[in-house]
């Protein structure tokens, strides 16, 4: 690896931050001969249940350490309500990936808490004491959580779950994923019931034990299908869903990424991966990936408006979806709900409006592109000098929600994906049902032929998530330059939201609904969404 392609690890990155690769002859202050330690809990706790702890360790292969201590204090308003020791018997630190998910009483406890964890441990006989994680320069800050006193709001037969993670497979010079396991453990405490996995194409083409070389046979591919399979076999009330995120060109020929979920066959995507710096075009286009993938596999644009830096462009050859590259029918849907409400998850709105006023059935998925980063999202500030941490793509805080009609599982999820059956959200819930016609009635997702309709709304949020304020319906007439606003109504002290309309259809068109809660009474204070995907009508008349 030579020092120009080394330039593109001065890009940010999403991480569990690595922090054991330097430039050769270059010197790194994040860099310690002692594993990365890290503690990490879900940003909110289900009811009914205790607090999940989890703690990781990487690269103790290289730096046998013991965990000698882990101790803990709850604090609430500032003031130390609680403290335990964790363990009572050091733990011997000496494989490449480490985790333990330990369980924390919460016995008379709700709302916000904070988690002082201080871990201590023994490197080359030397005892060091951390809080939360053992990098130079991030804040070492408590980990925030909220213990909820109620569920998920949710419907009958809504599952919930976070459809862009990253697992430990994603391992290179900047960053790593959590291990599934660990990933399941915790997701059931926040509400979960799935998740997918979309590894970086040009991670899951490494070899096992060195992720600068390649393996042609691709076993870390492998082996994440098989221990997605063993975790599915092992568990009847949650699913893993097997996916990669594929480096890809667009029609100008630039590096995007398209999330492909269900399709077993490896497509390796390497034009980003600063693998080979001459070398930046991907293996595949857009189309390629489209039209080479199973039938029943689903293919959705990732992040598809978000910004791409200069450097990006100059070193990585990266660039956006365009306009023409999300008009392809095959494609399932746009993730432009990606933890955070940025420039790409405004555009990446637009975007999806004008697809869907064109008459693409298309689809708005929610993920959040987490690497683990339950708690606290950390990643290299100043590259080999820095951390830097926010709040923003916590696992499981932007949701997928989707209806299924079959039996739970990742088949089930993948089908009901497929057809629109789903909703996206980071805290109240909605959807659309419909009457009449000549197919009786249908919900999100589905499609009518009629002209009378009765159209069912129904909505429901939750004290942690605000009451609910603002209740809009819209109805895109196809081929119309922009949606029409069926119902728009602000509302105020209700926490649940129903009422029936009455709809004649004498045009091709669908019926959305977005639905906001109130910051002020948000225990968070944050407005939280609800976006439902369409349903689809048709005139008697049209073909």
């Amino acid at each position: 690896m030579n020092h120009f392609q080394d330039l593109v690890w001065t890009l940010p990155f999403f991480l569990y931050a690595e922090t054991h690769y330097r430039f050769k002859f270059f010197f790194s202050f994040l860099r310690k001969s002692e594993p990365e330690v890290i503690a990490d809990a879900p940003h909110r706790i289900e009811p009914g249940t205790d607090i999940p702890l989890l703690i990781l360790s990487k690269d103790a292969d290289k730096f046998p350490s013991i965990l000698s201590s882990v101790k803990v204090s709850y604090l609430q308003s500032g003031n130390v309500v609680r403290q335990i020791e964790l363990i009572d018997t050091a733990v011997k630190l000496n494989e490449r990936m480490w985790w333990r998910v330990y369980t924390l009483s919460r016995e008379g406890i709700n709302g916000w808490l904070e988690l002082d964890v201080q871990l201590t441990i023994v490197t080359s006989g030397k005892t060091k004491t951390y809080h939360s994680d053992n990098h130079r320069t991030s804040t070492h800050a408590p980990l925030r959580a909220y213990l909820s006193d109620e569920p998920l709001p949710r419907f009958s037969g809504l599952n919930f779950g976070d459809a862009h993670t990253h697992s430990d497979r994603t391992d290179d010079q900047v960053e790593f994923g959590v291990p599934p396991g660990a990933a399941v453990e915790l997701s059931k405490f926040i509400g979960l019931s799935f998740f997918c996995i979309a590894d970086h194409s040009y991670d899951l083409d490494d070899s096992v034990d060195d992720y600068t070389t390649n393996d042609p046979a691709f076993p870390k591919w492998k082996s994440l299908l098989g221990e997605i399979e063993r975790i599915n076999a092992a568990h009847s009330d949650f699913a893993v869903l097997s996916g990669e995120e594929v480096s890809c060109r667009n029609l100008s020929g630039r590096n995007v990424h398209c999330l492909l979920f269900g399709d077993e066959r490896f497509f390796p995507g390497s034009g980003d991966g600063a693998e080979d710096w001459l070398r930046t075009g991907s293996e595949h286009s857009i189309l390629d990936i489209l039209s080479q993938k199973r039938e029943r596999a689903l293919a959705f644009a990732a992040h598809p408006m978000d910004r791409v830096s200069i450097l990006q462009r100059l070193l990585l050859n990266r660039g956006s979806w365009s306009t023409n590259d999300l008009s392809d029918s095959r494609l399932a849907g746009i993730q432009f709900a990606n933890g955070i409400t940025n420039y790409g998850y405004t555009n990446g709105y637009k975007a999806w409006i004008q697809r869907l006023l064109k008459g693409q059935r298309i689809y708005c998925l929610a993920g959040n592109d987490a690497h683990g980063n339950f708690n606290r999202f950390r990643q290299i500030g100043i590259p080999f000098f820095s951390i830097r941490e926010s709040g923003s793509q916590l696992f499981g805080k932007m949701r997928t929600a989707v209806f299924l009609r079959s039996k739970f599982g990742q088949s089930a999820i993948l089908h009901s994906l497929s057809e629109g059956r789903f909703i996206v959200t980071d805290g109240p819930v909605a959807n659309i049902v419909i009457k009449g016609g000549e197919t009786s009635d249908t919900s999100i997702g589905g499609r009518l032929v009629g002209s009378d309709f009765e159209v069912l709304i129904t909505s429901a949020s939750s004290r942690e998530f605000g009451q609910i304020k603002r209740v809009s319906v819209f109805v895109g007439v196809i081929g119309e330059p922009a949606e029409r606003l069926f119902v728009s109504e602000c509302v105020s002290g209700i926490f649940s939201y129903l009422k029936t309309f009455s709809l004649r259809v004498t045009e091709p068109m669908y019926m959305r609904a977005e639905v906001y809660s109130s910051a002020e009474n948000a225990s968070d204070k944050t407005q939280h969404f609800c976006f439902t995907n369409p349903v689809w009508l048709m005139p008697l008349a049209h073909p």
